[in-house]
């Protein structure tokens, strides 16, 4: 078989490898953010908005940001939001965040962050509790979700829980004061990973167009 003849089935290869991996599920928005209660949230501007294959993801980005103060309340001040999803084999859900707050406390309060998915009708809960310390501070990170390995749809629901308590279990903050809180991102992503058969075929590709390229500068 001629090298050309090789390299052009090796290139189609890879298109087809890419065009799969690049197939992702979807992300909706349909309820929030809300914010309970509403008493507990002031000079308040954290909205939603959903992206499509934003820069460097392959798939939906639910973005929740914006500033607002919280107060503590008798109930845990909380954000919520949600909708559906549906995800192709391969997708990943995650959470991504990152945000500073400025608290005006002596003591600790917690944080618990997360989201929640239905995959082969079983609830799949993912979250993690961050201890917000008193002034301002920074925080970001991310939070693995299910890795769907069949395709699946259902509904999601993302979370912030703020929680006035003591981190250690022991008493109300004696002195809470107020949160302030600003969110730059606090991303629910459902994105595609690239499958490793994608990868391989992907450096065929580049190491024949290499040998090609090399070839034809010696019979230059």
């Amino acid at each position: 078989m001629k090298l050309s003849a090789l390299l052009s089935r090796i290139a189609v290869a890879v298109l087809l490898a890419l065009a799969s991996s690049a197939r992702a599920g979807t992300l909706t928005i349909n309820n929030g953010p809300s914010f309970q209660p509403g008493s507990s949230f002031t000079d308040n501007d954290i909205t939603a908005i959903l992206r499509h294959d934003p820069p460097g993801v392959m798939g939906d980005v639910v973005r929740l940001f914006g500033n607002s103060m919280v107060a503590p309340a008798d109930e845990v001040p909380r954000i919520l939001l949600g909708g559906n999803f549906s995800a192709n084999a391969g997708d990943l859900f995650s959470v991504i965040y990152d945000f500073t707050v400025n608290l005006n406390s002596p003591t600790p309060i917690t944080l618990t962050l997360g989201a929640q998915t239905i995959v082969a009708g079983v609830q799949q809960t993912f979250n993690t509790l961050i201890t917000l310390a008193p002034g301002l501070q920074h925080y970001q990170g991310q939070i693995s979700g299910p890795l769907f390995s069949l395709a699946t749809s259902g509904l999601w629901k993302g979370y912030l829980f703020f929680n006035f308590s003591a981190p250690a279990g022991g008493a109300e903050n004696p002195d809470p004061g107020n949160l302030i809180v600003r969110l730059r991102a606090v991303d629910y992503r459902l994105a595609s990973i690239p499958e490793p058969s994608s990868l391989v075929f992907l450096g065929m590709g580049s190491t024949a167009l290499a040998v090609f390229a090399l070839r034809r500068r010696r019979l230059a």
